[in-house]
């Protein structure tokens, strides 16, 4: 199940919201609700989330400066999707430049919802997908790092590798059998 946090200064958005969709048929729960960025912000140096549904403009901390600053200090990698009343390009322009995976106006359509949640699962797999790929990658690359190290023959950049891969405080060491 992919964790959403909805995020809107307006209960009756939150709750219409929550009763748009049959959020767990749809693969998702919502995990939290926030009614300002700040609130959110709070929310997800505590728990982590796979979307973030956010209104633009809110009080204390707004959709957009959420994004900026959960992109900035890297305090979470979720999909954000921006809520807005506005169709002003500059509100969007800026939301792009923050990775935003979606730009919704409002009031929201529950067919436009269901194809954003269907569009954010296919990219949440295919992002898994890469990463067990990338992982295969990295321990066979680790493994020919470290059969050069056992054949005795390496390199420094082999070393280097699979001390900082091993996490070696020590240095590697080992007795060749003849």
């Amino acid at each position: 199940m992919l964790k959403v946090l909805l995020v809107d200064d307006e209960t009756f958005i939150i709750q219409g919201l929550k009763v748009l969709i049959d959020w767990e048929q749809e693969g998702y729960m919502i995990a939290g609700t926030a009614s300002n960025g700040k609130e959110a912000y709070d929310f997800l140096k505590k728990e982590s989330v796979d979307l973030i549904i956010a209104d633009i403009q809110m009080p204390v901390m707004t959709g957009l400066d959420l994004q900026e600053a959960i992109r900035k200090e890297n305090l979470s990698n979720a999909y954000f999707v921006i809520l807005s009343g506005y169709a002003d390009f500059e509100y969007a322009r800026r939301a792009l430049q923050n990775e935003c995976t979606d730009y919704i106006l409002k009031p929201v359509d529950r067919d436009m919802l269901l194809k954003l949640l269907n569009r954010v699962s296919a990219m949440r797999d295919e992002d898994d997908r890469m990463r067990q790929k990338n992982n295969k990658m990295e321990k066979a690359y680790l493994a020919r790092n470290q059969i050069a190290l056992i054949k005795g023959k390496y390199d420094d950049s082999n070393l280097q590798y699979v001390t900082s891969q091993m996490k070696c405080k020590e240095g590697v060491r080992y007795v060749e059998i003849g």
